[in-house]
C-alpha cells in the first residue's frame, strides 16, 4: 500500500468525524441567539460558576448550550421544557394559571440547570427528564397538573439534596403518588 493511501485511511476517519462535529454544533442551539422568553445566561451562569466540579469537565458555553437544548429541544428530543411549560390545563382563574406557569418557570431552572451539567456530574438525566415532562402533560386536569408539578419539584430538591436516589424516579412512584396511570401498561 502506497504511502499516500496509508495518509487517506488515517484522514478519512477523522474528515467524517469533523464534518460530524461541524453538522452537530450546526443543529445546536446558538448562545448568541438567547431567546427572552427563558430565563437569561445570567441565572445560569452563576450556576454554572458555583459548581467547581462540572467546570473542570464542561466549559460555560457548552453548558448554555445543553441548557438551551433543555428550554428548546434538540435534534434528538424535539420537545424542550418551554413545550411542556406552555401546556398548562385551562385553569379556574388567570391567577391561577399565572401560580403553575411561575411554578413551572421555577421547576425549569432547578432541572434545567442541573441536567445542562457533563453527564459525569449531574444529578438529573435525560431519562427523568421525559418521565417529568410525560407526567406533567398527561395530568388529567388542572388541579392534578399544579400537584404534579408541586411533586416533581419536591422530588428535584430532594434529588439534589441527596434524599431521593436516581433509582427511585420511576413512572410507579408518580402514579402511587399522583393517582393516575402514566403510560396505561404501555
Amino acid at each position: 500500500m502506497s504511502e499516500s493511501s496509508k495518509r487517506m485511511m488515517l484522514f478519512r476517519p477523522l474528515s467524517v468525524s469533523l464534518t460530524l462535529l461541524l453538522l452537530v454544533s450546526c443543529v445546536g442551539p446558538n448562545i448568541q441567539d438567547w431567546p427572552d422568553s427563558i430565563p437569561q445566561t445570567q441565572v445560569f451562569s452563576e450556576i454554572y460558576s458555583a459548581d467547581a466540579t462540572n467546570q473542570d469537565r464542561q466549559s460555560e458555553a457548552e453548558y448554555l448550550q445543553w441548557v438551551l437544548s433543555f428550554y428548546q429541544g434538540n435534534l434528538a428530543y424535539q420537545s424542550g421544557w418551554q413545550d411542556i411549560a406552555g401546556y398548562v390545563f385551562d385553569a379556574p382563574s388567570p391567577e391561577l394559571a399565572g401560580q403553575l406557569r411561575d411554578q413551572l418557570s421555577e421547576l425549569g431552572v432547578a432541572i434545567g440547570s442541573e441536567w445542562a451539567k457533563h453527564n459525569d456530574v449531574r444529578q438529573i438525566d435525560t431519562r427523568m427528564l421525559s418521565l417529568w415532562g410525560s407526567t406533567i402533560q398527561l395530568a388529567p386536569d388542572f388541579e392534578t397538573q399544579k400537584q404534579t408539578v408541586e411533586v416533581i419539584a419536591q422530588d428535584v430538591a430532594l434529588l439534589l439534596d441527596g434524599g431521593l436516589a436516581k433509582e427511585e424516579i420511576l413512572d410507579e412512584r408518580y402514579a402511587a403518588i399522583l393517582g393516575f396511570d402514566l403510560f396505561d401498561d404501555f
